[in-house]
């Protein structure tokens, strides 16, 4: 393939159907991040699958986990990507200066620190943030203490305190403190090229000169990003799971929107279209608590507190961002996320721990209509229907256990009963379909 467009993709994967003799209607859904190449509602190449091949084609949207790293993004964006700029800075300030790196290790083991790379932040995977955050958060005395070699000489008087602050919380001993002297003396005699002194400028602002606000940053990303690095974990696992994928958007959306939209109007919201109806009043700031009482997890609260009895110009710079940060992160997965899919709602129903209630039977009844027409041969109808009824009020299938057993080896168990042929066809198909980026694309 010369030429990456939606075209070329669609006429290679067309004609490796034709090559293996595959069958269009075998086909059941397609998983693809949300590029226009791949989804684009006009010539997308999803599109061309559906219109020309594979008008049956289930729609399970694009990659999830790909919105919640786009959400990210967002979160970000109100910070100007401060914290993101600092990351990259630490990581090639240690990552190319070996005596930098070896002087930071020292020094964690005179303070007592475990010590690690700085961790690289990936720029297309933007919960990567996450992980630089507590790799950064676990090194900060070290690095403080490191980076106080790099301070103009005028400035050392100014901010020594840090440095004595943390050999008073790690309980220093002298024989250290006069090693990590001498390590600091070598640091700063070090010839520095001008892109190594203007990083390393960078850094001891975020660093030193501005510490109260990056800290505050850093408490903020370590409390909020969380959520979505929860969701993109679970989802990435290589089990099935897209029966849970509509509840773990539903939990990760309402977790997220507690965070800062009014209780009143949030518990009223109890579908995914609800949900997606409170887009225009986040926009226009109806459902958005003062930002005073946002969440913004304990150790950013305490400064947070502190600086509004203050009036600290600071602080209040921060929840500006901080409330525009969960507004447009909020907003993003109210748009992005597929909440009110049918089929996905549908699939849920899959659950083992669904069986034997009306609303699942009833549910599932509908899927071959609605959602997988293309599964089960039109004179199977009644079949499917008299399976699916036995199934739900079958008491010897084997007991499942949510948090221990695998969804797709449980229904195995089931299917070995023979009992349920065409009950087993529905669950295989729906059981194929990928939700998680262990591929960046996939066919099923």
């Amino acid at each position: 393939m010369i030429t990456v467009n939606a075209q070329s993709v669609f006429d290679c994967i067309t004609t490796l159907f034709s090559d293996l003799d595959l069958p269009w209607n075998n086909l059941i859904s397609i998983l693809m991040d949300s590029c226009a190449v791949m989804r684009g509602s006009k010539t997308g190449f999803e599109k061309r699958v559906r219109d020309g091949m594979a008008p049956h084609l289930v729609d399970i949207d694009g990659d999830t986990c790909h919105h919640a790293h786009n959400a990210s993004k967002k979160f970000s964006e109100p910070f100007e990507r401060v914290l993101e700029r600092f990351f990259t800075d630490l990581f090639n300030d240690v990552r190319w200066s070996v005596d930098l790196k070896e002087a930071l290790r020292e020094i964690c083991l005179l303070i007592n620190v475990t010590f690690r790379m700085p961790h690289r932040f990936v720029n297309h995977r933007w919960l990567s943030a996450y992980d630089s955050t507590m790799s950064t958060l676990c090194l900060w005395d070290a690095l403080t203490v490191s980076y106080y070699a790099f301070l103009p000489k005028s400035n050392k008087t100014l901010y020594l305190s840090y440095v004595v602050e943390i050999y008073r919380r790690k309980s220093v001993s002298q024989e250290s403190r006069s090693r990590i002297r001498e390590i600091l003396t070598s640091l700063s005699g070090k010839n520095l090229t001008a892109d190594g002194r203007n990083r390393k400028q960078r850094i001891i602002e975020r660093l030193i000169i501005k510490q109260k606000e990056t800290l505050l940053h850093l408490h903020f990303y370590e409390t909020v990003l969380p959520m979505l690095k929860k969701y993109v974990l679970v989802l990435e696992m290589k089990e099935p799971l897209i029966h849970t994928l509509h509840d773990n958007m539903m939990e990760l959306v309402r977790d997220f929107l507690c965070c800062f939209v009014r209780p009143e109007l949030l518990s009223k919201a109890t579908t995914g279209k609800k949900l997606m109806d409170l887009i225009e009043m986040i926009d226009n700031g109806s459902a958005v608590l003062p930002g005073s009482e946002m969440f913004f997890g304990a150790k950013a609260s305490a400064v947070v507190n502190v600086g509004l009895k203050k009036k600290d110009s600071t602080v209040q710079r921060f929840l500006t961002a901080a409330s525009k940060a969960y507004s447009e992160c909020g907003k993003y997965l109210l748009k992005k996320l597929p909440l009110n899919s049918t089929a996905l709602k549908y699939f849920s129903t899959i659950d083992p721990v669904c069986r034997g209630h009306s609303a699942s039977l009833a549910s599932m009844l509908k899927i071959t209509d609605c959602v997988l027409p293309n599964v089960r041969d039109a004179n199977e109808k009644d079949k499917y229907e008299t399976d699916l009824r036995r199934f739900h009020s079958d008491s010897s299938l084997p007991l499942y256990k949510p948090k221990e057993d695998r969804v797709d080896v449980w229904w195995w168990q089931v299917f070995q009963t023979g009992k349920y042929p065409t009950l087993q066809k529905i669950i295989s198909a729906i059981l194929s379909c990928f939700h998680g980026p262990q591929v960046e694309g996939h066919l099923m």
